[in-house]
Formats: C-alpha cells, sequence, structure tokens
C-alpha cells in the first residue's frame, strides 16, 4: 500500500504529532509499505523521514485557522490510502475533501484531541466545530486511535465511526538506566496546564526542602509557557531545586533521562505520551497521571508509578519515585517489549487498514 499523511505542520517545528508522523512512516518503510508526505513550504530536515517520499503542496491562507491546502486532489492520485493528523483546523475539512474528490479513503488520527478535557479547551463556536469534525470522520474508512479509550471519544463526536486500534510501538535499545541520578527529568512541550506543569511544582513546594526533589526541565516554548513555568517557579521559592532550560533532543536527551533518577510526567491528559514510551524503553522510572491512556496498563504491570493528578498524591510519588527506581525499570521495559513492540504492531495495524478500505482498493 501507499500511504500519504498530511498535516499542515508536518515541515514545521518539532512537536508530538510530528514525532508520531515520523515514527509511522520509519515504521512502514521498514515494512516494504510505501510513504508519501504532503507538505506545505519548505521541506523538512532529510532525516525526520527518511526515505519517503515528500510532495509539497500549495496552501493559502494565515496561520493554523485558516490556512488550507490547494489541489490537494491532484497530489493523491497514486496513493492508497490519505491519513490526516490531529482535528479542529480547516485543513483537515478542506483535505477530506480532496479525497473525496480523488477517489482516495481517508483514516483520521486524532492524537488525543477529543479527549473531554481537551475539548474544554476549545473556542467558541463549540457546537458548529463538533458538527464539521463528525462530518469529517463520517467521510472517513476509520479512525486511527492508539487506544480503546480513545475510540470512546471519537465516537462521542460520531458513533457510527470505524476505529482502527494500533499505538505507535518503540524499540528497546541496548543503553539503559541505571540508578544514581540525582535529579528528576521532565522534557516536552512547556503546555503548562495540559502536561501539568503546575500541578508538579506545586506539589515540589510542599515537600519539606529537607527531602525536596531536584528537577531539571527541557522543552519548546507553547503559548508562552516557558515563561509562566520560570515565573512560576520563582513565585514558589523553587529556584534552588528546579532549573528550567529549552528543547534538548537526540544524544543530549538521552544522556539526561540515563543520568536522571526518574522521569516525571504529569499530565492532565494525554493520548501516548511519546516521551514516558521513550524512557520506559530505556529502563528510566517513571512517574505518570492517572489521566494518560496509558495509566491504566502501565498501573496493572506496575510498569510505572501511577498517581492520581493531586497535589499531595503527587508529592507523594515524587519522593517514591527515587526510592522504587530499580523496581520500575525492568518493569518498564519488559512493558514496552511486549506491548508497544513494531514487530507485532505493524502487521495488525495493517490488517485493519486493509480491513477497513479493502484489500487490493487501488
Amino acid at each position: 500500500m501507499k500511504f500519504a499523511h498530511y498535516y499542515p505542520g508536518a515541515a514545521g517545528e518539532h512537536s508530538g504529532v510530528v514525532a508520531a508522523i515520523a515514527q509511522w512512516t520509519h515504521a512502514m518503510l521498514d515494512a516494504a509499505e510505501q510513504v508519501v508526505v504532503l507538505h506545505h513550504g519548505a521541506p523538512p530536515e532529510p532525516a525526520r523521514y527518511g526515505a519517503a517520499e515528500l510532495r509539497q503542496v500549495r496552501d493559502i491562507g494565515r496561520g493554523r485557522p485558516t490556512r488550507v491546502p490547494v489541489g490537494l486532489d491532484k497530489a493523491l492520485h497514486d496513493v492508497d490510502v490519505l491519513v490526516l493528523h490531529e482535528a479542529w483546523f480547516t485543513a483537515n475539512l478542506v483535505a477530506a475533501r480532496a479525497a473525496r474528490r480523488a477517489g482516495v479513503p481517508y483514516v483520521v488520527v486524532p492524537h488525543g484531541v477529543f479527549e473531554p478535557t481537551w475539548i474544554g479547551y476549545l473556542r467558541q463556536p463549540r457546537r458548529l466545530r463538533r458538527a464539521l469534525e463528525a462530518s469529517v470522520l463520517r467521510g472517513a474508512a476509520a479512525a486511527h486511535v492508539w487506544f480503546p479509550a480513545e475510540a470512546e471519544h471519537v465516537r462521542r463526536i460520531e458513533p457510527a465511526t470505524r476505529c482502527v486500534i494500533a499505538p505507535p510501538g518503540f524499540d528497546v535499545p541496548a543503553e539503559r538506566w541505571r540508578p544514581g541520578g540525582d535529579y528528576l527529568a521532565w522534557y516536552g512541550r512547556y503546555a503548562v496546564r495540559n502536561k501539568g506543569i503546575d500541578m508538579l511544582l506545586y506539589a515540589l513546594s510542599t515537600l519539606p526542602a529537607a527531602c525536596r526533589p531536584r528537577l531539571r526541565m527541557h522543552g519548546v516554548d507553547y503559548e508562552g509557557g516557558l515563561a509562566y513555568t520560570k515565573g512560576l517557579v520563582d513565585a514558589l521559592g523553587l529556584g534552588d531545586w528546579v532549573r528550567v532550560s529549552g528543547p534538548i533532543r537526540g544524544a543530549d536527551k538521552r544522556d539526561f533521562v540515563l543520568g536522571s533518577a526518574g522521569f516525571v510526567h504529569p499530565s492532565r491528559w494525554d493520548c501516548i505520551p511519546i516521551a514516558v514510551a521513550e524512557n520506559l524503553a530505556l529502563g528510566v522510572p517513571c512517574l505518570v497521571s492517572d489521566r494518560i491512556n496509558l495509566a491504566p496498563a502501565l498501573s496493572a504491570e506496575r510498569a510505572a508509578l501511577v498517581t492520581e493528578l493531586d497535589t499531595d498524591m503527587l508529592a507523594a510519588g515524587l519522593i517514591e519515585l527515587s526510592e522504587r527506581g530499580a523496581e520500575l525499570s525492568g518493569r518498564g521495559r519488559e512493558f514496552v517489549t511486549n506491548h508497544l513492540s513494531w514487530r507485532d504492531i505493524v502487521p495488525h495495524y495493517l490488517d485493519q487498514i486493509e480491513d477497513v478500505i479493502g484489500v487490493g482498493a487501488r
């Protein structure tokens, strides 16, 4: 099959969605499938999508709300399935119509944005926006979700939506975490409310100074969240315990987490936090909130420390994480091997895709 991925930010800055597109692209290429990445503007950095074919699509409009593709149907002339990423912006409405004109089935990957808490962040008019998203889902061959709970969220928007359920996979590298780090690690997007950064800092501030762990943070700014985080650290008197820094990637990121006492991810919601899976694969002990889709499975297998998103519970978890690091490390790696292996995920995913679009559809 030939897959085409469309996301307006595919050639832009690194993000969770971009990382997921890259992961699935490489996985499909490794499975001898063909992949096209449709992008606006200048092409992405060469290594991002490997050997995938890059096709530039003209766009008009200014910014995320009004930016839409032009002539996308022509770029789909030899494609078997179009994959649309995320939701709640005009570009996907136009892309879905282009796919229908081209006679190409499309699949929607929400990346968790149909989660009820996330929908609460939407600007008005929400009723109209829900109706438009429902129309996109009605025309889709399926929604590709990563966990059953996400399928329920999709069907709250459009009950008749078929769902392909397959999480992204992760490799378990030879490198692995060893105890001895003297700080906790966090990296991601400084989306303060979404990522629970405020809760994390409030929890730290409640701990006595004598037993308060140090925290190092790295990430990309999001709507002023970096400056807000620095301001909150100062306001809570945490300057001696918390270091707030910019993005970290590649080998530097791996060294950062391998040298830590554990990784913390107290999100208010998350589809599948890629950062958590990356750390589990390395054997880095993880503390996560019970709000992420992965939490029930992690809790059942004791592969991570799962806590309620409550200041006192989170504070207790920060202390417990350091104490249980060695125990959690091996279970995290086993969890990735048993549940998040591309070897098992890719055939299951392809079978489902062939089922929803019809084997040999093109």
